[in-house]
């Protein structure tokens, strides 16, 4: 069977997408309902004249999650980690090395902050939240203009604007000054930009086949996307492929309404007003759907990217670079619950009571009155003070009797009870506990510490489950799919900075799957905690060390070391402590050591050279040739040490170097294929 045309090709998406559409717009409604809570929005059933107060209960839960959530995600501790299946010292070399730098991708761009802290935060107001991630192919232009050159400067500023990430460099404008014999020139610079990229998708935009159970197993996952054709060409695209896509019409509402909620402050949701081709938007389809486009009877996971009936990019991807959030775990469904959706529920319940017990105490404050016809109603109607109602003059009803206000009971303590069991009712649901809670200071007062210990554990507890989900579902996806991508599509040896040190990294050397460790969930983010029962740690630790115990050595010491440091914020452990496997970083506290020897023996020198008496010199000499014996045995024993240290680190580089060469041939032997520096 032949391959598909884009006809047939499009014929199949269209039904998939659309279905992916019903259901995203199934959702969208809630989406929308929820982002509405958190921002206290009316809900539309307001009476004129009477209170219209939204309660903030989603707003309150949600703000009251994320400092935890801050701490634990974007904090100075790991999140992951990859970890080696072997021992093989390759193995784990590499390991480590892909450790940081997808850390590095994931926590250390310009941007990385806000698009971590939007994720969490659409995961918490709707029901899942989703970041994608790509490479990211694009040419740049700039214009870099000199005035005053001459004929010498004006060669090296061109070989000065080429590199390795600039494509070509263009004269724009050359003008010469025939006097001085210089020139005025502006050059056009293309840059080519090829990184690694994670960006938020908004959950009306984001398409997934409906009752997926996973995003792997998903037919099809893709995103809605608006692009300008400029943003298009700089991709790549060609102008004549570019011109044929239709620009985004007026009518086309997908998602507008959430986008109005979510852009109320600033006039809802307009696109921008731009006449130029370069500025026109293009409805973008960003696809990653299984179909047996070879015709081989096996459906495929292949990446396409339609505009209207016109595929941009249909090629084989064998991956879905997406990952999704949610904050309660659903069994079977690859989307869950969030915090708002737990929570929505209360806030209605305490919106009503709240407006109830406001519009009783507004009756309460503004009585109404029963009134007697002889009553002069002008005068009832007028408000002054001192005022006077004057009755008919043939009136025979006692002034008395002719008005008396039309009592309306107050409910308020009765409503505050309410409100009361509704705020007890959210904080079991959600963790979310109140320092108080009671209406009677008596029953306040009984209240124990070792209650409110006990909740404020079961509050963490909860809090401790939803960081747990995040981190062994979209964040586990996230690292896993950085390092799949980074493998696979990164040619280039990337430099880049951990701890302050400068590290080289080239992904396409990597060809070891190792397993993602998640370091989340003990303690929902609470460092003073942590850090206290390390604190213990270090103390058992070194009791056993002094004792002589072999169940722990200095590295165990280090590492417990490390983990403090990072509870306490600090980002740099090699700032307060040397790693002990790291043999310079012993060598040069060795050398600080031998130092300050140094210079305490010149000190003595220096003393000696006192006139004293010939005995006391005597003496002192005695001290000092002593004492430079001593400096002479631990230089020795320094010069043996760096000659261990360079034998060991040559077999080691041997020893690696024979196991690399060994795996490769075993490469070559299985695939019967040429592999360079295999050892045949």
């Amino acid at each position: 069977m032949s391959k598909m045309t884009d006809s047939e090709l499009l014929a199949i998406i269209e039904p998939a997408e659309q279905d992916a559409m019903i259901f995203n717009g199934d959702f969208m409604s809630e989406n929308n309902r929820y982002l509405k809570e958190y921002l206290g929005k009316p809900y539309g059933d307001e009476v004129d004249g009477q209170s219209s107060v939204v309660s903030t209960d989603v707003s309150d839960v949600v703000e009251s999650d994320m400092p935890s959530l801050a701490r634990i995600f974007m904090g100075s501790g790991d999140i992951l980690s990859f970890q080696s299946s072997s021992d093989n010292e390759i193995e784990v070399l590499e390991a480590e090395e892909k450790t940081k730098y997808v850390n590095w991708i994931v926590r250390n761009q310009p941007e990385s902050f806000q698009i971590l802290h939007n994720w969490l935060k659409d995961a918490e107001i709707q029901k899942n939240g989703v970041v994608k991630y790509f490479v990211d192919e694009s040419k740049e232009v700039e214009t870099v203009s000199f005035s005053g050159v001459d004929v010498d400067e004006l060669s090296s500023i061109a070989d000065s604007l080429k590199g390795s990430k600039v494509d070509k460099v263009e004269v724009v404008e050359q003008l010469e000054d025939d006097e001085s014999g210089t020139f005025d020139i502006s050059f056009r610079v293309t840059k080519e930009q090829k990184k690694i990229c994670i960006i938020n998708v908004p959950p009306e935009s984001f398409l997934i086949t409906k009752n997926s159970t996973s995003l792997n197993d998903a037919p099809l996952v893709g995103d809605r996307i608006r692009k300008t054709r400029s943003e298009l060409l700089s991709e790549g695209f060609k102008r004549e492929l570019i011109d044929q896509l239709p620009s985004v019409g007026e009518k086309d509402s997908q998602g507008e309404e959430i986008k109005n909620t979510r852009d109320y402050d600033q006039g809802g949701s307009t696109r921008p007003v731009i006449n130029d081709w370069a500025g026109e938007e293009v409805d973008i389809h960003d696809l990653y759907m299984k179909v047996d486009y070879d015709g081989d009877g096996i459906a495929e996971r292949r990446h396409i990217m339609k505009s209207g009936n016109k595929i941009l990019i249909n090629e084989p991807f064998n991956h879905v670079p997406y990952a999704s959030l949610s904050a309660v775990l659903m069994p079977h469904k690859v989307i869950g619950r969030s915090r708002a959706e737990i929570v929505s529920s209360t806030q209605r319940q305490k919106t009503v009571l709240l407006r109830g017990a406001l519009n009783n105490m507004y009756m309460v404050n503004n009585p109404r009155s029963v009134v007697h016809s002889d009553v002069d109603l002008d005068d009832m109607l007028t408000v002054r003070t001192n005022g006077i109602v004057r009755l008919e003059e043939d009136s025979q009803v006692l002034p008395q009797n002719a008005v008396f206000p039309l009592k309306v009971p107050y409910i308020g303590d009765r409503a505050l009870q309410m409100l009361q069991y509704v705020d007890q009712a959210r904080a079991q649901t959600t963790g979310a506990m109140l320092a108080n809670q009671g209406l009677d200071s008596d029953a306040i007062g009984r209240e124990t510490a070792t209650r409110f210990d006990g909740v404020e554990k079961a509050g963490e507890a909860k809090i401790e489950l939803i960081a747990r989900n995040y981190a062994e579902t979209g964040f586990r996806k996230l690292y896993e799919g950085i390092a799949w991508l980074a493998s696979r599509y990164q040619d280039t040896a990337t430099e880049f900075r951990v701890l302050g040190k400068q590290l080289t990294v080239n992904p396409s050397s990597w060809k070891y799957s190792h397993n993602t460790v998640s370091y989340v969930g003990l303690g929902a983010g609470n460092n003073e905690k942590m850090v206290s029962s390390l604190q213990g740690i270090y103390a058992i630790q070194q009791q056993l060390q002094a004792q002589g115990s072999e169940l722990v050595d200095s590295k165990d010491i280090y590492n417990t070391l490390k983990r403090i440091v990072d509870g306490l914020g600090m980002p740099r452990v090699d700032e307060f402590f040397n790693d002990p496997e790291k043999p310079e970083e012993l060598l040069k506290a060795q050398n600080e050591i031998l130092s300050q020897s140094v210079e305490q023996l010149q000190e003595m020198v220096q003393q000696l050279q006192n006139p004293l008496a010939d005995a006391e010199m005597v003496k002192r000499e005695g001290e000092l040739a002593i004492a430079q014996g001593k400096l002479d045995v631990e230089a020795a024993k320094l010069e043996e040490q760096r000659r261990q240290f360079d034998i060991s680190a040559s077999q080691k580089e041997t020893e690696s170097e024979r196991k690399t060469a060994t795996d490769l041939t075993k490469l070559e032997l299985e695939n019967n294929k040429n592999v360079p520096g295999a050892l045949v």
